[in-house]
Order: C-alpha cells, then sequence, then structure tokens
C-alpha cells in the first residue's frame, strides 16, 4: 500500500478527502458525544410512522422510538418555551431490539418540521417549527412547547404551541357602572399542516380550544397563515363570548322550549328589561334565588303601586336561569336566552 492510499484511508475514515465533508464529521462526532455526556443532553421519544401494531419484529412493532439529542436554549429569544435541538439524521434506536453489530442498529430518524416529540426527562412535549437548513451535519431546528392538552380534530388528537397572551397592560374602560376590558387578540397557534387542520381552521369560525385545566373554552379564528413556515399553519385567534345555548341542536332546543312551555316559564332575552306585578304585602321584600349561571348580572328595583308591588329587572348580556321570590314565595321561573 503507497502511502497516498493510506493517506486516502485516514481521510476516508474522518469524513471523506473533502474538507467539508470532515468538518461534517468531526461536527457529527462532537455532537453524538455532547448528548451523552452534556447537561443539555436529552432523551427524544418520536411517534414511529411506520408503526403497525401486528408486527413482532425490528421497528414496526414499537409505537415510539427513543434516540439522544440536544436541547440547547435559544440565547437569541426572550422566550422561556423555545429551544434549538440538534439530533443526528441516523443514530441508533434506543429502544429497538439488538440486531447484532453496534452500527447495524444505525436507523433513519423520522423528523421534520410540524412533528411533535416528547422530551422524556422532562415529560414535556415540544413542536418543531424552523429547520436550520445550512446545518448540513445533523438536524437543527428551533422547538417549541406544547400546550399541555391536545386539541382533537377529527378524532385525533393534535398538539400544539401557543404563542401569545403577552400584554403588558390592559386597556380598562367603565361606563356608568359597567367595567369591562378589550378581548385578548395576541395568541397564535402553532399546528402541523395538513388537510384536516387546513380544512377545520376558517377565518371567523368559532373553535374550541382547552385552557390550562383542559377545558374546552370558545375562541374566534381571525387569520389562518398556512404558508409562513414550512409543514406548519399558525392560526391567530381572540377570545370569545361562551354561549352554551348556542351549541344545543335544534331538536334539543326544540324539547327545551317546550319543556319551558309546560312548566310555564317565562323566557326571556339578554339585555331585556321585564316586570312583574303582585298584591302588595307589608315587609315584604322580592328576592332573586337560585341563579344557574353565577356569571348572570342585573338590575332589581321595586316600587309600590296602590295595592300593588312592581318589581323591574333589567339583565345584562349573560344567559341562565333563575327565580323571582316575593315574602319567600317563588312567584315566576325566568330562563334568559341569548339573541
Amino acid at each position: 500500500m503507497s502511502a497516498l492510499d493510506n493517506m486516502r484511508k485516514r481521510l476516508d475514515y474522518n469524513g471523506g478527502a473533502n474538507q467539508q465533508s470532515r468538518m461534517i464529521s468531526d461536527k457529527l462526532h462532537s455532537l453524538k458525544k455532547a448528548s451523552l455526556y452534556s447537561y443539555q443532553g436529552a432523551t427524544i421519544i418520536i411517534d414511529n410512522p411506520d408503526y403497525d401494531e401486528k408486527s413482532n419484529e425490528g421497528l414496526g412493532g414499537l409505537q415510539s422510538l427513543k434516540f439522544r439529542g440536544l436541547m440547547n436554549p435559544d440565547k437569541l429569544s426572550y422566550e422561556a418555551d423555545k429551544k434549538i435541538l440538534s439530533i443526528p439524521f441516523k443514530d441508533i434506536c434506543l429502544n429497538a431490539p439488538r440486531v447484532g453489530k453496534t452500527s447495524e442498529g444505525i436507523v433513519d430518524i423520522p423528523i421534520s418540521c410540524g412533528d411533535t416529540f416528547e422530551w422524556e426527562e422532562t415529560k414535556t412535549r415540544w413542536l418543531v417549527t424552523v429547520r436550520y437548513v445550512e446545518e448540513l451535519a445533523y438536524f437543527r431546528a428551533d422547538v417549541r412547547k406544547c400546550y399541555p392538552f391536545p386539541l382533537n380534530i377529527d378524532g385525533k388528537d393534535y398538539w400544539f404551541s401557543n404563542v401569545g397572551q403577552e400584554q403588558q397592560t390592559l386597556e380598562w374602560y367603565k361606563k356608568n357602572r359597567d367595567v369591562l376590558n378589550k378581548l385578548n387578540y395576541t395568541r397564535a397557534l402553532y399546528f402541523k399542516r395538513n388537510d384536516s387542520t387546513l380544512d377545520y381552521f376558517k377565518r371567523f369560525k368559532i373553535v374550541k380550544l382547552p385552557n390550562i385545566k383542559g377545558e374546552l373554552k370558545p375562541w374566534e379564528v381571525q387569520a389562518v397563515e398556512p404558508n409562513i413556515i414550512d409543514d406548519l399553519i399558525v392560526v391567530f385567534v381572540k377570545e370569545y363570548f361562551n354561549n352554551e345555548f348556542e351549541e344545543v341542536s335544534v331538536e334539543e332546543q326544540a324539547k327545551i322550549q317546550e319543556n319551558h312551555e309546560l312548566l310555564e316559564d317565562t323566557v326571556v332575552y339578554i339585555y331585556e328589561k321585564i316586570s312583574f306585578k303582585t298584591d302588595y304585602i307589608e315587609g315584604a321584600a322580592w328576592t332573586i334565588e337560585n341563579i344557574t349561571n353565577q356569571n348572570l348580572r342585573f338590575d332589581i328595583d321595586a316600587i309600590k303601586d296602590g295595592d300593588f308591588s312592581i318589581v323591574y329587572i333589567q339583565l345584562y348580556g349573560q344567559t341562565g336561569e333563575f327565580d323571582i321570590c316575593y315574602n319567600d314565595k317563588v312567584m315566576k321561573h325566568i330562563v334568559v336566552k341569548s339573541f
């Protein structure tokens, strides 16, 4: 073997005759060492796209795949839930059955923009947003922490990243005795882009999103941007009023209305002013009892008109039910609906 052949073999072992190839090999080698011994080393759990519950061989029978990588903080961002993922394009799957030599266990790592993975050490899920395409040695991308609860679309759970709700001040308004502030317009949601998410999110559509407790609350879609980031759809939403009656089907609404008529309930609408009259009793008082919605607001005023007592009730912008009582006796059951 000539000296040149010997040098060629050594160059090939270190990445190739091309200088850039050797630099790529050195960076990949450093990443693999750091993923084992660095403080930022992390175990990444990725959903297996080739999972087959009937398969008992190879990777096909594994619902998820485990690999080592790095989760570095993004020092250019002030956001605590944004990091930089570094992981090889190919590596050994930690939970795969052993097949022989270590080199024979190296497989492609199925991760790309729009995918989510679990950071095993912190028990959190993260969404891959933007890949650094200039990085040739390994897969490097910005990742954002996913919301604690997924959104179910067409029977499938979609993990998403929640960005926004970062107002430093709120503008408050006062009119008469009402105090209110503007709705929150700053919430943006990052979802994986596919046919289901593209069809689900439409402008001005009311969608139910989980809050921090997992309860579904209404939000109105303001804008949908499917082309800002590769393989992601960005949805901008604002707060919306919760109107439970609107969610009831036409058949159920008819049954509810029929039940109110049988019970002789008085059905009114929000912002309506109602009044009732009965015989005046000395020392008796009008009261509102059995309120079903604690957010229901109203003004109540009672006057004496000869031998009668009249009560006036002004309703404000919430649905619900309550009883009007006089002298500790229920006079009428009121059902407040939306328009």
